[in-house]
């Protein structure tokens, strides 16, 4: 779902779904890495937290967001395609 509206912290947050298609063998990795993501942001961590685009290989992944969810950000660094994104 999209546009449905909460607050966290006196923000306005997005709740919304994101459809994936992946090979089976990466799925239990990239998971792996939304979890700790969650983790980290409930103990209030910061960490770079890193996973390996391996589009020579087989990761090729598709993904299906609402079209009104904005995908525009700039990467803070961007060192030879290795990007890095952050809200600062």
């Amino acid at each position: 779902m999209s546009g449905k509206m909460e607050r966290y912290r006196d923000e306005e947050c997005d709740q919304f779904t994101i459809k994936v298609r992946m090979k089976k063998r990466w799925t239990p990795h990239f998971l792996a890495m939304l979890h700790c993501m969650e983790h980290y942001g409930s103990l209030g961590c910061s960490r770079v937290l890193s996973f390996y685009s391996d589009g020579d290989g087989d990761f090729r992944p598709t993904f299906e967001w609402p079209a009104d969810l904005r995908f525009d950000a700039k990467p803070r660094k961007d060192d030879g395609g290795d990007r890095f994104w952050d809200a600062g």
